[in-house]
């Protein structure tokens, strides 16, 4: 009897440490038009595991998606942080929100609050999108820009 007692604790205990380890997944599905133009831009980069994509939301109704490639450490550590990711064409493409860079720093929250009350400084990044592809668009999928 204490064999099954023991059992049926250490069981349990292993199910509950299994599901505490399980991300669930955000995927995003974006607007017919936007979806085809990256597509099409994904086409002419060729097949890359490197893209990811930010989104912004510029006011109630306009929205930009930047279509980057990985380049740097800040950029790995949101897209490997992210649970987020769009579907494009049969692929999920890694996806953050581009205040994501302004309300947090590219470390694990657990190093930024050691860093916090100390003489350590814990470093702000943010990152310039300037010959990036984008696309603004509508909720509705109308094309901006």
């Amino acid at each position: 009897m204490k064999n099954i007692l023991l059992i049926l604790l250490l069981n349990f205990c292993l199910l509950n440490c299994y599901s505490q380890k399980s991300n669930s997944d955000i995927i995003y599905f974006l607007p017919s038009s936007v979806n085809e133009i990256l597509n099409k831009e994904l086409q002419k980069r060729g097949d890359n595991n490197q893209t990811y994509i930010v989104l912004d939301k510029e006011n109630t109704d306009i929205y930009t998606i930047y279509l980057n490639n990985l380049s740097n450490s800040s950029e790995n550590f949101w897209v490997k942080h992210s649970n987020r990711s769009t579907f494009i064409q049969g692929k999920l493409i890694p996806l953050y929100f581009y205040c994501d860079e302004y309300f947090s720093y590219a470390e694990k929250g657990e190093e930024v609050l050691k860093k916090l009350g100390t003489e350590e400084g814990v470093t702000k990044t943010i990152n310039i999108r300037e010959n990036t592809f984008f696309i603004k668009f509508k909720l509705n999928g109308e094309i901006v820009k």
